[in-house]
């Protein structure tokens, strides 16, 4: 059996030759390429598969080529590479083999291949370095597959930095291992790696508000059970305390030897919808209030105004004029979202059908934002005193006048008065009717305001106050 030593103990390039021609048979059969060269790096021989491997025709010992019989030879990173930095010339010049080494190599028609070296120096009997081996092995393949793996990893890792979804990962113990930029704006705080535990957020609460404890968070229990979460939903809170829902999906990752390493999260931020669907409820739960409220309304008048003992045709004119003033304040408040209404758009509403050439009645006073519920009863209280105006007081009569002017106060006080002058002597009711009790009670009731009445003889003057921030 033939022993590598051979090549070892052969002092000269014929030595090397001789000593490489006793091995040729079983080389040829390697599929490997392999070739050797001498202390001066002159190619002595080489097998057929280096030869394929280099594409072209080389003669072994020729004392032309030196190092490599590739055309063009390029590192890893394929810059170009000069012989005298290859690995034969390395271990020639050191003494020391080399290992592992990657280097490009370009055939004649330009196709480049990816070799993986290995030379190992040949020293003679007397421990003089005489030349080296290398073994080289055709890696290309292997090496587009390493690097479309490396660039798939890099896809990936771009494509979790650049989610638009809050991502990030965990070991075992809870301790965040990773994040992307979507999860660090989420929680509003950059975590510490290695620090931070179970999430990145200042703090986390149950749907229905109570503390959640990192312990119990989803990703906690998915590493704790070895099981998924889909879709579970949590509070949290940023560091300046605002706070946002999302849907937690974790993953547990299985390490080889099959136990839990850690897992990944994913957080789906759903804290617009959430304000969504709080708005949707509180509007309808507005929407209900101020329909049971307009019906109230409604049956009120109903009762009042038809309990009265007057003629059948007067009750029910009474009765749609008021509904036609509850109307003009309900359109007031939809053009504005039913958000709030002004006291001057409210008042030359309700006071349109009284307004004459003449100018005798001028609704005066700054702008004043009342809230819906206020709107409405200033509405139906402006009415009252208008249709009674007109029947009894100032605006039965041409030459009577009508004054009603308001001012607010810095603390948020309104005062409006109402003041009749030019009508028929008033005479103080010896019992109060309809309109006055409905203008007490709703001011009392919807505003926590009160009115004043001061039935002079020259006319009726009606003083109302209240508070808008009781109102809004």
């Amino acid at each position: 059996m033939h022993d590598l030593r051979e090549l070892a103990g052969a002092t000269s390039s014929s030595g090397l030759q001789s000593a490489f021609r006793s091995w040729s048979a079983l080389l040829e059969r390697l599929p490997i390429g392999v070739y050797v060269c001498d202390r001066q790096g002159l190619l002595i021989n080489h097998n057929r598969r280096v030869g394929e491997l280099w594409g072209r025709v080389v003669v072994s010992g020729d004392g032309l080529t030196r190092y490599c019989g590739a055309q063009r030879a390029f590192d890893a990173k394929g810059e170009p590479l000069n012989l005298e930095d290859s690995p034969m010339a390395r271990v020639l010049r050191t003494g020391e083999p080399v290992r592992d080494c990657e280097i490009i190599i370009e055939q004649p028609d330009g196709a480049r291949l990816t070799l993986l070296s290995n030379v190992e120096p040949l020293f003679d009997e007397t421990g003089d370095l005489v030349g080296a081996v290398n073994c080289v092995q055709n890696i290309t393949e292997l090496r587009m597959a390493r690097d479309q793996l490396r660039e798939r990893a890099g896809w990936g890792r771009r494509i979790v930095e650049h989610s638009p979804i809050a991502i990030y990962t965990t070991d075992g113990d809870g301790r965040l291992m990773s994040f992307n930029s979507a999860a660090a704006e989420l929680w509003g705080r950059t975590p510490v790696i290695g620090e931070d535990r179970w999430c990145g957020s200042h703090a986390l609460y149950h749907p229905d508000g109570a503390p959640m404890p990192l312990g119990e968070c989803p990703m906690a229990q998915a590493v704790r059970s070895g099981q998924p979460v889909e879709g579970a939903e949590t509070i949290f809170e940023r560091p300046d305390g605002s706070r946002g829902a999302v849907l937690a999906y974790p993953t547990p990752l299985v390490g080889s030897d099959g136990k839990v390493a850690g897992a990944m999260n994913m957080l789906v931020d759903i804290s617009g919808r959430k304000a969504a669907e709080d708005l949707q409820k509180s509007l309808l739960d507005e929407l209900n209030h101020r329909v049971k409220n307009t019906l109230a309304t409604v049956q009120s008048l109903a009762a009042h105004s038809f309990r009265e003992d007057r003629d059948p045709n007067e009750v029910r004119q009474a009765f749609e004029a008021r509904l036609m003033a509850l109307s003009h304040a309900h359109n007031q408040l939809a053009a504005r979202n039913w958000e709030a209404a002004d006291l001057t758009q409210i008042a030359e509403a309700v006071l349109a059908p009284y307004h004459d050439a003449d100018g005798r009645l001028a609704p005066q006073g700054p702008s004043t934002h009342l809230s819906a519920p206020a709107a409405v009863t200033l509405a139906m209280v402006l009415h009252e005193l208008a249709t009674n105006a007109l029947k009894y007081g100032a605006l039965s009569r041409p030459e009577g006048r009508l004054s009603v002017r308001w001012d607010t106060t810095p603390d948020g006080e309104v005062r409006l008065v109402w003041r009749e002058s030019g009508g028929p002597t008033v005479h103080s009711p010896s019992r109060r009717g309809f309109g006055v009790r409905f203008i007490e009670g709703a001011l009392t009731r919807e505003m926590a305001g009160k009115a004043d009445f001061e039935f002079a003889p020259d006319g009726l003057c009606c003083t109302i106050s209240f508070r808008r921030a009781a109102s809004d």
